[in-house]
């Protein structure tokens, strides 16, 4: 039988259970036969069924995290060598719906620096002052889908933005225990720590860390469109470091225009 040893509940039932076999233990051991060991007996009881409860209604998690960090690694590391093959050396541009006329939040990743406003409508931008790909940002499907469950609202103020960042990271979906957002000037520095899919990130990076700033996971995608939407700026992901030693992320934006 698998045990389900990342269920808190679970956890929690087994030291439930432990703590009433300790008590018993000491009941029978000192056997003082006087209302302190009636006490004692008593909380093993309680702490017995309460384990019990919490063993017979706990359950793993729904899906393991190990195999649903490493669901998008490979398009996104075949993306990013497709793009090098073609000379695309830029990072990951996100421009937000209404920005130079267009209809929904797109990326845009420039062959070298972002020099304004692509092309749009054309797959291949071609054109003196810029060249590059544009397609929609992995993360569209999640801001989609958050913006209809959650009726979603961006606001239009960086600390309110911050907020929210923080709130879909660790209370939608979960991905982090914690998330810090730090604003510097036209940066914006995403930090989340405890972060749950960090196999994935293990993963893109061993190929390359390149493939991060430039075809970023839906999660990083997902806070780039956020800021990008919520500012009306265009927002282009600097970098992104992961920290295996704490399953920590750090990804750096910034606000191009």
């Amino acid at each position: 039988m698998k045990i389900p040893h990342l269920n808190p509940y679970y956890r929690a039932a087994l030291i439930l259970i432990a703590a009433s076999a300790v008590l018993v233990a000491i009941a029978v051991l000192t056997d003082r036969r006087d209302i302190t060991t009636a006490a004692v007996v008593i909380s093993a009881l309680i702490c017995l069924l309460t384990g019990i409860f919490l063993a017979t209604l706990s359950r793993s998690e729904p899906l393991d995290l190990q195999y649903v960090s490493l669901l998008s690694v490979q398009g996104s590391i075949n993306l990013c060598r497709i793009c090098a093959e073609l000379g695309i050396q830029g990072n990951a541009t996100i421009i937000p719906k209404g920005k130079y006329g267009s209809t929904q939040t797109m990326q845009f990743l420039p062959v070298a620096e972002y020099g304004g406003a692509p092309q749009l409508g054309e797959t291949f931008v071609s054109s003196p002052d810029n060249a590059g790909v544009l397609f929609v940002p992995s993360g569209d499907p999640l801001l989609r889908e958050i913006r209809e469950r959650e009726q979603l609202v961006i606001p239009p103020e960086i600390a309110a933005i911050k907020d929210l960042i923080t709130e879909i990271g660790v209370d939608v979906l979960e991905v982090a225990e914690r998330v810090f957002v730090a604003e510097d000037n036209e940066h914006v520095t995403v930090t989340m720590e405890g972060y749950r899919l960090i196999s994935g990130c293990k993963e893109i990076t061993r190929e390359s860390p390149r493939c991060c700033t430039a075809i970023p996971c839906p999660v990083c995608s997902l806070f780039a469109c956020v800021l990008a939407e919520g500012t009306g700026s265009v927002v282009q992901l600097e970098r992104c470091t992961v920290h295996p030693e704490n399953d920590s992320v750090d990804a750096v934006f910034n606000l191009v225009s």
